[in-house]
């Protein structure tokens, strides 16, 4: 509809926003009316007092009703920064809104994140009076050129303004407001009467509008090229996809894996970050990981177009870059190391909670990892050979668990997993025999095709070998259509949901048995396939759970997401699974009556 007739398009989605507008008001009006009737009913008996109670139930019902639309938006989390700290920043800001016709923006936001962004918090609920608040990245600054930190804002600032900016800025605010809302009716007394109504509006109206938002993020990328010029932001994106895979390789890996042995955070997390972008990348890394950006498509995960698509629309062609010889983070002044400072003990602040349940599950995977390395080579099962593998990899230590694949693959040459994770760890290393491995995994097992196409292309691409990768791409993206189809059917669960028998060996049943009695919380277990239409030679695995009540004096309690994965870090299983409760199966009862469905307790 918006390519075919794009008025059209504009002007319904504007009745569209509309509508919840006209639903809420609708409600006030039949309701009240309903009130008034009432009233003059008892004025024609003459029933004054109950005429004087009505009057206070009214105010009541009016009071408690609007109550339910002043949503709560909590400010942006990060380090303020104000006009006196940083006065290089907000004369970029001031200049930029100035030339773009944009509102000032004097809500600025520091935070650790390779990226920025404009979020608005209404003052008043769902009726708006919107504060604009604009969250920056130390990452990104310390990443960027000043020049391309420019375009960026820009960008940002764009969708606040143009010919379309307010409307714009208005259907992008009252798409989170009335998923918010949604949220507020379903927990909240008095939400019965648009519970409904906006459970089915608020994703059908950020359906509809997303087309919207998608072209808006075109738009703002065509003003940047007017007042800054495309290439500054052609280049700034780049930097910031490929700096983003630079970091999770250099950073984000070990930050995890010290979850391991730290219960608390470092104290310079940002400092870290800042020090990975300034130590820079290989021509070799960044040829592979702007591949990688490059390959990727468009969907509709996000408004965002993907880097090839917006580079071809601001007229670029990537080729090798030099880094930015001087970065953004002058925009901060005398202030960086006060704000890194800072933001080092905000960063730890956020994390500590996180971190905390990351340092659990890591203890938990070691403890049983230590269980697997006490057991005798001869008594291990298949599954759990590879888990001890998997787990090893895991926890870092990529050399040992290397040579634990390779000697899976030396007794069974087809453990497809095996395979595919020793292509993996060869050709991280730069090792051409890795290429057979991963071209047999992905032959063998379809949700293997992507992530080795992709590992393929991108170590094709890093040996300058453009040619040879082009394949994989192709491969990888004709595959992620009907994959991702397959993965929707087997996460959805309904009422027609199919199941047969498991159909596994007793050794295996009996292995699962001993995993699950060391958690106490567990009370029943049933295990059962499901029927699939789309790569039915996958199967697919549901593991249906009853808990226990639970005894504060016998052992801690935990969540039900909490003990799930605590289980998935235990469990040695030969294929592709899920952990429900049975309470979260949609006709779970189907599941139960399945032919030795019940595997714990055994009977």
């Amino acid at each position: 509809m918006a390519h075919r007739n794009p008025g059209f398009y504009r002007s319904r989605l504007r009745l569209l926003a509309c509508l919840g507008y006209v639903y809420i008001l609708a409600v006030f009006v039949l309701l009240f009316a309903g009130l008034w009737g009432i009233r003059l009913y008892l004025t024609t008996i003459q029933d004054l007092e109950t005429i004087e109670s009505l009057n206070y139930v009214t105010i009541l019902v009016g009071f408690s009703l609007l109550r339910l639309f002043f949503v709560r938006f909590d400010r942006p989390k990060g380090i303020p920064l104000t006009r006196q700290q940083v006065p290089e920043l907000f004369a970029m800001l001031d200049e930029l809104a100035s030339v773009m016709k944009a509102p000032k923006l004097n809500n600025v936001i520091l935070n650790g994140e390779l990226n920025a962004a404009i979020v608005q918090r209404p003052r008043l609920g769902f009726i708006g009076w919107q504060s604009n608040y604009l969250l920056m990245g130390l990452p990104l600054m310390q990443a960027l050129s000043p020049q391309q930190c420019k375009a960026v804002l820009a960008h940002e600032l764009a969708h606040l303004c143009g010919d379309d900016g307010r409307v714009s800025a208005w259907i992008y605010q009252i798409r989170r407001t009335w998923y918010d809302l949604a949220e507020q009716f379903e927990y909240s007394s008095g939400g019965f009467l648009f519970y409904r109504f906006f459970s089915w509006y608020g994703p059908f109206f950020r359906a509809f509008s997303f087309v919207h938002a998608r072209a808006q993020e075109y738009e703002a990328d065509q003003q940047v090229i007017e007042v800054v010029g495309g290439h500054h932001l052609a280049e700034a994106l780049i930097w910031l996809y490929v700096y983003d895979h630079l970091l999770l390789k250099e950073y984000w890996s070990t930050h995890y894996h010290r979850a391991l042995h730290q219960p608390e955070p470092d104290d310079d997390s940002i400092s870290q970050i800042l020090q990975v972008l300034r130590s820079g990348l290989s021509p070799d890394q960044y040829c592979r990981w702007l591949a990688l950006c490059l390959a990727r498509q468009t969907t509709n995960a996000s408004t965002h177009p993907c880097l090839s698509e917006r580079l071809e629309r601001l007229d670029y062609i990537p080729a090798e870059l030099a880094p930015p010889e001087l970065n953004a983070t002058v925009l901060l002044g005398d202030k960086f190391a006060d704000l890194t400072a800072q933001l080092n003990q905000f960063q730890k602040q956020k994390e500590i909670e996180e971190w905390a349940d990351d340092h659990d599950y890591s203890q938990h995977q070691l403890a049983w990892l230590h269980r697997l390395n006490q057991k005798p080579e001869h008594l291990l099962t298949p599954e759990e050979k590879m888990k001890r593998a998997s787990t090893t990899w895991q926890l870092q230590d990529q050399q040992q668990a290397l040579s634990m694949f390779q000697s899976i693959i030396a007794e069974n040459p087809n453990q497809v997993g095996a395979r595919y994770w020793v292509g993996y760890l060869l050709t991280e290393e730069g090792q051409a025999d890795g290429v057979t491995h991963l071209e047999f995994a992905m032959d063998h097992d379809p949700s293997l095709v992507i992530p080795a196409c992709r590992q393929l292309y991108g170590y094709y691409h890093q040996r300058y070998q453009p040619d040879r990768a082009g394949p994989y791409k192709q491969r990888w993206q004709n595959h992620q259509k009907v994959w991702k189809m397959a993965l929707a059917e087997r996460s959805k669960f309904a009422q027609d949901t199919q199941y047969k028998p498991h159909g596994l060996p007793d050794a295996e049943i009996r292995q699962l048995t001993e995993y699950f009695s060391s958690y106490p919380e567990i009370k029943s277990v049933y295990l059962a396939q499901r029927v699939l239409e789309r790569f039915p030679e996958c199967p697919y695995f549901v593991f249906g759970m009853t808990r226990r009540p639970f005894h504060r004096k016998k052992h801690d309690f935990y969540s039900n997401q909490k003990l799930k994965g605590l289980i998935n870090c235990a469990i040695a299983f030969s294929s592709d699974y899920v952990l429900h409760f049975l309470d979260e199966l949609v006709n779970w009862e189907r599941l139960k009556r399945l032919p030795g469905a019940k595997i714990y307790p055994q009977r």
